[in-house]
């Protein structure tokens, strides 16, 4: 009954931006053209402008975090205000597949964000956001490609897996489980001995076939998580 009352409330509170579903459906019925596995996180914080849905386009395996989508700027008030002439500025705004935006990014009327790109937290984006690619700033800006960005990550895992598992036992006092490893389990697993608790992480974004098979012939840095685990708990922070 109080989870029934709680959903009401948020309901009355969020309106169409109570939850996921209801948002979507809302942007579709209104003539954005949505495909599948679309999220936005924190979605109080996100703000989409609907006064031309039909100018919104977004693919499949989109992920927003708190940010503003735009398709129209009120910017021609000041024309209007000195010369009497209304000049319109309405643009569409397609989002292509596979892609990420962070936190706070604004995206303006007009842009076109093709596939597999990563747009950093607090850009502005205006314009073509090529392929494969990571951008960020403002106005946001081509920063390296993809493959740079997956070999940048990819030198990184295990320090910052190492320091996740010490900084947790000097929090707790005791060792993390091996679920809490959830985004570093590449470090100790492959198809032979991977844990069940990170089956739904290999289901995320619709790719599960795909990175099942990446893993049949993955090589962990370590062979198993006892071994990861006993390794960062001899490191030093750097």
């Amino acid at each position: 009954m109080l989870k029934f009352i709680k959903k009401i409330a948020k309901k009355l509170i969020y309106g169409n931006q109570c939850d996921q579903d209801t948002f979507i459906q809302f942007l579709r019925s209104g003539g954005a053209k949505i495909g599948e596995d679309v999220n936005f996180f924190c979605l109080e914080k996100c703000q989409v402008d609907t006064l031309n849905l039909h100018l919104l386009e977004i693919g499949s395996h989109v992920n927003i975090v708190a940010s503003t989508i735009l398709t129209h700027d009120y910017s021609w008030s000041v024309i209007k205000n000195k010369y009497g002439e209304i000049l319109g500025n309405q643009q569409p705004v397609k989002l292509c597949n596979n892609i990420f935006i962070g936190t706070g990014s604004l995206i303006l009327g007009g842009s076109i964000i093709e596939d597999n790109v990563i747009i950093g937290a607090h850009s502005v984006v205006s314009g073509v956001c090529e392929h494969d690619s990571v951008y960020a700033g403002v106005p946001a800006r081509r920063i390296m490609s993809l493959e740079e960005y997956k070999q940048k990550r990819e030198a990184r895992q295990i320090t910052e897996a190492k320091t996740f598992v010490q900084k947790y036992i000097e929090a707790y006092g005791t060792e993390p489980d091996i679920s809490k490893l959830h985004e570093y389990f590449y470090l100790f697993s492959n198809s032979e001995n991977l844990n069940p608790a990170f089956e739904d992480k290999l289901k995320l974004n619709g790719n599960y076939e795909i990175a099942k098979k990446y893993l049949e012939t993955y090589e962990p840095e370590f062979p198993n998580f006892d071994e990861f685990l006993k390794k960062a708990k001899e490191s030093k922070l750097q």
